[in-house]
């Protein structure tokens, strides 16, 4: 801790107080007194001036309590000589004594004050350091370098510099705690010749005057500081402080740099896992869209061979059968196609509904037209009431995704079982939920039912191997429009999942033509 003028002087008339408030004691309150009482007293002040005051007070305090003790105690009293040569032993041992004393005193009192102060500049590196390591966002781990630098040493001003390709200087991030430091720029000379000898430089710190000319700022210095990796530079770290130790100023550049270091790796990490994920996705898409690709295709090109065979004349049955075998498998790979844009859509973030006012049933309507071919051997149930009001949505979008429920029902329950699909408004949200009788969802497989390519284990109801992109699907769609999707395992069998959608809603003409008195 820095001492003021004005706290040195304060300590120099401690001492000297002390010294006289000993003389008071005994010349007006204490009559007779032994001398050894006398100058233990005054060794007393010289301690308690070193151990709080330093070298300069307790030094003082020496000589004017061997001054006191020779002027006020020893024979003849009120003169400067000693008449007893004993004394002159005395008083010399006395002032040796005291003057070792607070030497000693002094020295341990500077001790515990440099062993605080690098105890506070270690707390102060592993605050840096625990800061640096919590932060793990790649694009904010660079910028709020020096910004933490400045907050934890109290600095004015801290940037961090690297080369680019072309051996010019980037200024990677800043702090300053005053706004006419935010423009500053440090000599790019000094930081080239530290950046070159790897050795650590400082400068004062000048700014214009009024008069145009250069003065220091209020003694803070300009710290260049290399930063390495191992015995690589990568860079500069710039600090504006009025006082930082060597070692503090190194061990921060270490940190600064481990930062970089790290920021790097793990932007590298990034992206060699996003390369890892584009892969499998790819994997992923191929493995799944092969088999639903290769099925219709090949249904299709049997069909066209069989209605080309010029020796071959087909009934009319036939050409209907085939007409109607082209005419789905298409409709089925309109779907997968859709399926796969819309998963693009998701993925890219750029599925935005356009919302108008619609009718529940138009939205069933278009989920059992789009359903048909899967749903042809359940028994399919339809629950909601008439009178629901009109509601605000993307009425394409919420059919595909009750559409892709439904999908998931028929495929994994048995022909001839139920399917019920429900609908109704609530609490401001426009709920589906699809029943359904298969064998249900395991408890494992939970968690990952609407990751993107995922399907079921395989099981004696399953119907077709399916992208397992319909439920993913859906769940984007839900939260393209702010709401959720969920499911759970029925409690006789099966599984429900439910299609919760926040709306605005409105009477529609018919509701309230019907509700108007004749």
């Amino acid at each position: 801790m820095k001492v003021t003028t004005r706290q040195k002087w304060f300590n120099y008339a401690a001492s000297a107080a002390g010294v006289a408030a000993v003389v008071a004691l005994y010349k007006l309150l204490i009559l007779r007194v032994n001398n050894t009482t006398v100058a233990l007293s005054f060794l007393l002040v010289v301690l308690l001036s070193a151990s709080t005051s330093g070298l300069g007070p307790a030094i003082l305090a020496s000589l004017a309590g061997m001054l006191c003790f020779n002027y006020f105690f020893l024979p003849p009293i009120g003169l400067f000589t000693v008449q007893d040569p004993q004394n002159w032993i005395a008083l010399a041992a006395f002032l040796v004594t005291a003057v070792i004393a607070s030497h000693l005193s002094s020295t341990a009192r500077s001790r515990a004050r440099d062993a605080e102060k690098r105890r506070q500049e270690m707390w102060k590196l592993f605050q840096l350091g625990r800061a640096i390591i919590l932060i793990t966002d790649t694009g904010t781990a660079v910028s709020s370098i020096a910004r933490q630098v400045v907050e934890i040493f109290a600095g004015s001003y801290c940037s961090v510099f690297v080369r680019d390709e072309v051996s010019d200087w980037q200024r990677v991030a800043t702090a300053a705690d005053a706004s006419d430091l935010n423009s500053f720029l440090p000599s790019e000379t000094v930081m080239d010749e530290v950046f070159e000898t790897g050795e650590t430089k400082f400068q004062p710190l000048h700014v214009e005057g009024r008069d145009g000319k250069a003065r220091i700022k209020g003694g803070e210095i300009i710290f260049f500081s290399p930063l390495r990796v191992g015995v690589k530079s990568i860079g500069i770290l710039v600090v504006i402080s009025r006082s930082i130790e060597r070692e503090t100023l190194d061990a921060m550049a270490g940190l600064v740099a481990l930062a970089l270091e790290r920021a790097r790796f793990l932007k590298e990490l990034s992206r060699t896992e996003a390369l890892r994920q584009s892969n499998e996705l790819k994997s992923a898409v191929l493995a799944s869209v092969s088999h639903d690709l290769r099925t219709p295709l090949t249904s299709i090109r049997a069909s066209i061979d069989n209605l080309l065979q010029n020796e071959v004349e087909w009934d009319k049955a036939s050409l209907q059968e085939f007409h109607l075998i082209i005419s789905e498998e298409v409709g089925r790979l309109s779907r997968l196609v859709d399926n796969l844009l819309e998963m693009a859509r998701i993925e890219a973030g750029e599925l935005r509904p356009s919302k108008q006012w619609g009718s529940v049933s138009e939205v069933i309507t278009q989920v059992l037209n789009r359903c048909t071919s899967v749903i042809q051997d359940h028994l399919v149930g339809i629950d909601f009431k008439e009178d629901l009001p009109l509601v605000e949505m993307d009425s394409r979008l919420i059919a595909q995704a009750l559409s892709n429920l439904v999908e998931n029902a028929g495929q994994y329950s048995p022909p001839g079982t139920k399917i019920l699909l429900q609908s109704r408004v609530e609490g401001g949200h426009l709920i589906f939920t699809v029943h359904d009788q298969g064998p249900g969802i395991g408890r494992e497989e939970m968690d990952r039912i609407f990751d993107k390519f995922y399907r079921g284990r395989h099981s004696p109801m399953r119907r077709g191997e399916g992208t397992g992109m319909g439920l993913p699907i859906a769940r984007g769609i839900a939260e393209a429009h702010g709401g959720t999707i969920g499911c759970e395992n029925n409690p006789d069998s099966g599984a429900t999942f439910t299609l919760k959608i926040p709306v605005e809603c409105k009477e529609s003409p018919e509701t309230v033509a019907a509700g108007e008195e004749p």
